[in-house]
């Protein structure tokens, strides 16, 4: 055989052996949603939430409906998520924190580079740890990142602030730079998280060697509500629908939970304003929806549709005026989060559209993924795989959902979640306990009522033994 032919036929062989190896392997499409409550069209948080996109993946996978965050705020979830480990465990409570900062950490494999480490490629786009570039988004833990920016082009200055709420947060810097809201003029594919989306359905289009391990962040519906003009038209301003409210909602629950309750709701009920920013959150969420579907939608079409499992998840809650307007408390409002996973039918996914009503924590995402694609176990991290739970929506399922939110000025605080039941229990003394279908809004803490106590005796058995200092590297 002349040398030339024989070369192009190893060629050949080699290219067959390497797509072989890839199609062995189901890959992952994991999308994050930031702040993203149960404002979704399929968990009914809000009856004027149009998310079709979503609506449609939760019909062709599980959806978890009630899905709970780690910890109510974007640095500690994303990291228990990405790390495999308890906020409890770390000590990573808040946003200023960073876990390649502790000794411990420095060299620690999150989820992508565990896929890494078993022959996948790895590409990440937008917010998937805190940041979408810089420090905090980890980004030697990928092959590589293809969107650095995100959220929506915001309107001109002469445009911003003009609910004149602004002066009202100055006690809170951040959340005064970040709250406001309004229609832009900007084409949607000029908007950050489009061209985030539109870096995944690219990458979708193409052929690749190894199975792959694809991020996907979406900023909004995050703060500022900066969306397209017209997803604000999809939810006029006269026909918005209020959150259920109540006045005296915090006359029974302790002093650390009325301090977690945010001050600054008052000022926009006050202002007449909070129509105005309820809808600008629905039209965030539909701004996301959009995203998400340009990405469902390429791969759809693409040739990796029946060999890849999609994660959709939001990083915690999100209260538009119930008991707060924010995140950061271990109400219902703020740590429940949307949770579907889609598993194609030749992977063995589940042919009927079912949901799960059983608790499970955003922390069990990285031995469920690591189950569901065959890798070897990784004896190192928390959380426990839920992938029974997608096999069968209905199998027996103890074990409760644990969240934690101990700032550095109080602490330690956790919930536990149970399919019936919602405590949660301060470090600095006081409790909360409410049932959920009787109390869907958590008016009525029952934590001292008697015929409760062997209910809240059996939830505290599930709170950490342990709990890390807290870990603040500007302080270090």
């Amino acid at each position: 055989m002349p040398r030339f032919i024989l070369q192009a036929a190893l060629c050949l062989a080699f290219l067959w052996a390497k797509q072989t190896q890839a199609a062995a392997k189901p890959n992952i499409l994991f999308i994050a949603v930031d702040d993203l409550n149960d404002w979704v069209g399929c968990l009914g948080g809000h009856p004027q939430a149009k998310t079709p996109n979503m609506d449609k993946l939760a019909k062709r996978g599980i959806l978890f409906e009630q899905a709970y965050c780690a910890a109510p705020l974007c640095s500690p979830s994303r990291t228990a998520i990405m790390t495999g480990l308890s906020p409890s465990n770390t000590g990573i409570y808040g946003n200023l924190n960073w876990f390649r900062d502790l000794p411990q950490y420095k060299d620690w494999v999150t989820l992508p580079q565990y896929f890494r480490q078993h022959g996948y490629l790895a590409w990440g786009g937008g917010k998937l740890y805190h940041q979408a570039h810089g420090k905090f988004s980890d980004a030697g833990a990928w092959d590589h990142v293809y969107s650095t920016r995100t959220g929506a082009v915001p309107p001109p200055k002469s445009n911003r602030y003009k609910h004149g709420l602004r002066p009202k947060f100055e006690s809170n810097p951040i959340l005064a730079r970040l709250i406001d809201w309004g229609p832009t003029d900007h084409p949607i594919e000029a908007n950050p998280d489009w061209k985030t989306a539109d870096g995944a359905a690219k990458f979708l289009q193409r052929d690749h060697d190894k199975p792959f391990f694809l991020g996907c962040g979406i900023y909004l519906p995050h703060l500022p509500w900066y969306a397209p003009k017209k997803f604000f038209d999809l939810h006029p301003l006269e026909d918005i629908e209020l959150p259920p409210y109540k006045a005296d909602d915090f006359e029974d629950i302790p002093a650390t939970g009325k301090r977690m309750g945010e001050r600054h709701i008052k000022h926009i009920r006050k202002s007449g304003k909070w129509k105005e920013a309820v809808q600008a959150c629905l039209a965030a969420d539909s701004f996301a929806d959009a995203c998400v579907g340009h990405v469902l939608n390429a791969l759809k079409k693409s040739p990796h549709r029946d060999n890849t499992i999609v994660v959709l998840w939001g990083d915690h809650g999100y209260d538009v005026g119930e008991k707060k307007f924010a995140k950061s408390a271990l109400w219902e409002q703020t740590t429940r989060t949307p949770l579907i996973i889609h598993v194609p039918e030749k992977l063995g996914g589940n042919t009927k559209a079912k949901t799960c009503k059983r608790p499970v924590s955003l922390l069990d995402l990285y031995p469920t993924l690591i189950e569901l694609c065959g890798l070897p176990k990784n004896p190192r991290i928390d959380g426990r795989s839920i992938a029974p739970l997608i096999r069968n929506p209905k199998a027996a399922w103890p074990y409760p959902a644990v969240i934690t939110h101990s700032p550095h000025w109080v602490g330690p605080n956790h919930a536990v979640r149970s399919e019936h039941f919602h405590y949660i229990h301060y470090g600095k003394g006081g409790e909360e306990l409410y049932e959920v279908a009787k109390d869907p809004h958590q008016w009525h803490n029952l934590a001292n009522d008697p015929a409760h106590a062997t209910t809240k005796a059996q939830l505290k058995q599930w709170l950490p033994k342990k709990n890390a200092p807290h870990f603040r590297a500007d302080k270090q």
